[in-house]
């Protein structure tokens, strides 16, 4: 995108995550289309499947994302800019699982309209739906979503900060959680905030005063506890808040004052803003490595299939596991209902119970396999 001296933009941007969905896709159908030409498939077939489960897809995968994070996306009394807030795709912001539901229900009603074998054409594809993956990850590593929790390994990565207010999501997760002034926070089940970690070279570090355990009673002056909010989103609205705005009691960008349980007052001062977050795990490229290593076994695995079904079943089974074990170290999602795991864990240990039934009703139902057993 070409900008002119006085900062003003001219020409139409091209945003990476979108070129890389493009590619995923692009990818994706071209794979499928290969592999059921060698299978004696007419590629049209997947040339017009391909059209029904993009859109379905697409819209699976937004409408999973805006569901699990409604508050960011919900202007009170403004329905117009809440619309335009969703339709912003191009910014990030789907769910795999959410594509995976969307377009597995524009797959069976494409089959049972076409009369064909659903099984053997999802063992077809299964490996489209991976390689999909590895270019869609990509492309969420350069809008930076999906990203991972602290790192002190080598592999780490650290996110610019962007334009504001518009923030890479990392770097405002940095600004809300406490990590800028080195401070991360828990909520126990009776509302109570506390410090669940101090982080070491970080203003509360030095500061010496706040350690792990401590209970925050207010932030800036305003208490936690009282509000239609929980406590632990008042208090990231406050830290939020504290680097951008110089507020009321006259605290200076940078500065917050915590009131701590038995401690009073305590002030930390973080300076001016970063140009970085704190260094993360890169999970977008783990989960774009393991879209590639997983494409690759479905194509490995396809030609000793024994029933139709077992690959669709072991690709999902698979990789319902790793995105268990994936966000165990993601912190762009928080536990719901009460079971400890992000929506995405409990999605998975759905799809794992789901694709353990399917591969043992393929072997079971004992049918021949609709297409020959040759590598595709």
């Amino acid at each position: 995108m070409l900008r002119i001296a006085e900062g003003d933009q001219i020409g139409f941007p091209v945003r990476g995550y979108g070129v890389l969905l493009v590619m995923a896709i692009i990818s994706a159908v071209g794979l499928a289309a290969y592999r059921a030409q060698r299978m004696g498939l007419n590629p049209e077939v997947i040339y017009s499947l391909a059209m029904v489960m993009i859109v379905s897809g697409v819209v699976g995968a937004r409408l999973f994302f805006v569901i699990q994070y409604w508050h960011t996306f919900y202007v009170p009394g403004n329905w117009q800019q809440t619309l335009g807030n969703v339709m912003k795709v191009t910014e990030g912001g789907i769910v795999v699982y959410g594509s995976l539901i969307g377009g597995a229900v524009a797959f069976l009603i494409f089959c049972h309209r076409k009369h064909l074998n659903a099984l053997a054409l999802a063992d077809l594809i299964a490996p489209s739906m991976m390689i999909g993956m590895f270019f869609g990850r990509i492309g969420c590593f350069m809008n930076g979503c999906c990203y991972g929790g602290l790192c002190t390994l080598p592999i780490a990565v650290s996110f610019p900060q962007g334009t504001p207010p518009q923030f890479t999501p990392p770097y405002i997760r940095h600004m809300e959680n406490g990590a800028f002034y080195g401070l991360l926070f828990i909520q126990e089940e009776d509302g109570a905030v506390r410090v669940a970690n101090v982080l070491p070279n970080s203003p509360a570090s030095e500061n010496g005063k706040v350690e792990i355990g401590d209970t925050v009673i207010a932030i800036n002056g305003e208490n936690l506890q009282g509000h239609e909010r929980k406590p632990l989103d008042v208090l990231a609205g406050r830290l939020l808040s504290s680097w951008t705005i110089n507020n009321e009691e006259g605290i200076a960008p940078g500065s917050i004052f915590l009131n701590l349980q038995g401690k009073g007052l305590v002030e930390l001062h973080a300076g001016p803003l970063p140009k970085t977050s704190l260094p993360v795990h890169p999970t977008q490229l783990y989960s774009s490595a393991n879209g590639l290593i997983l494409c690759l076994l479905m194509c490995a695995y396809y030609p000793f299939r024994k029933a139709d079904g077992e690959v669709i079943a072991l690709a999902l089974g698979l990789y319902s596991v790793t995105r268990f074990l994936l966000e165990v170290i993601r912190t762009d999602e928080y536990a719901i209902g009460g079971t400890g795991l992000t929506i995405s864990q409990n999605v998975s240990v759905v799809i794992f119970l789901l694709s353990l039934a399917l591969l043992i009703y393929a072997r079971v139902r004992n049918e021949p396999l609709a297409w020959p057993r040759a590598a595709a």
